[in-house]
């Protein structure tokens, strides 16, 4: 086999793989979000006293878009709008006991996914994937 269609299948083997994932993140406790509302869950953790368009920027989309995203997190009671001190027309967004629950969960699944991977991959081989993925999406 040519090297270039050894390379298309471990592209569509890997393609496969992340479906998989993705369906695993999207199950149980997590089926009622879309992938999307759950890394806008994962950057309010991540981020103390992140706003909506600090969001919008760093994923390079529309403020509105991340708005209506987070208005309906704010409904569902897994994020909430918290008032700056300083300035009274900033909000901050803060993770709800609700929604942390939802990131415990997630980030559960991810140490589940991790920890298949590591089954599989030796440290070296997994370092190697790394800087493989990052030198690919960067070109």
């Amino acid at each position: 086999m040519n090297r270039e269609l050894e390379l298309v299948e471990s592209m569509d083997k890997l393609s496969v793989f992340m479906d998989k994932f993705q369906k695993r993140i999207l199950s149980g406790d997590l089926k009622n979000f879309t992938l999307r509302q759950l890394y806008y869950i994962e950057l309010i953790n991540k981020h103390e006293n992140i706003r909506i368009s600090e969001i919008a920027k760093m994923l390079n989309v529309k403020k509105s878009t991340v708005s209506i995203a987070i208005n309906q997190l704010i409904e569902q009671g897994f994020v909430s709008k918290v008032q700056s001190d300083t300035d009274k027309r900033v909000y901050f967004l803060k993770l709800t006991s609700k929604g942390k629950n939802i990131i415990k969960i997630h980030i559960k699944v991810h140490k589940n996914m991790i920890n298949q991977i590591s089954e599989v991959l030796s440290h070296e081989e997994v370092e190697s994937f790394i800087k493989t993925i990052d030198k690919i999406t960067k070109s």
